[in-house]
């Protein structure tokens, strides 16, 4: 499935769910704008910079932020949109940054005790 930019300028994500933090609204919005005039070729967003972008994530303690997994994989789309068009293959395997090294987190329990 190819991406236009009407797509991306029509996405509406999620908030984050409860307990989670969720990427920067602004952030993911001033970069999907960015996409969206690449796909109009009027800038050049590559895939490797899809691949690599991040985003800060919401405060601690107060809801909002969009939901980083919808976000992740819309991203993993527009990735490959804009490889197809360039003639070039995704970047490498992808690992959703909200999923990465969750095995390794260690949580205190009880939860005072640090």
């Amino acid at each position: 499935m190819s991406i236009t930019s009407e797509d991306v300028r029509g996405i509406r994500f999620p908030e984050a769910p409860f307990g989670t933090r969720g990427y920067s609204e602004m952030q993911v919005d001033a970069f999907l704008d960015r996409v969206a005039a690449t796909l109009d070729g009027e800038d050049n967003v590559t895939p490797t910079e899809v691949h690599n972008v991040v985003f800060n994530l919401s405060p601690l303690g107060r809801r909002g932020g969009y939901d980083q997994a919808e976000v992740d994989t819309f991203l993993r789309a527009v990735e490959t949109t804009l490889a197809a068009r360039t003639g070039t293959t995704p970047t490498g395997p992808y690992i959703a940054p909200a999923l990465e090294h969750t095995h390794a987190r260690r949580f205190p329990w009880p939860p005072w005790r640090r």
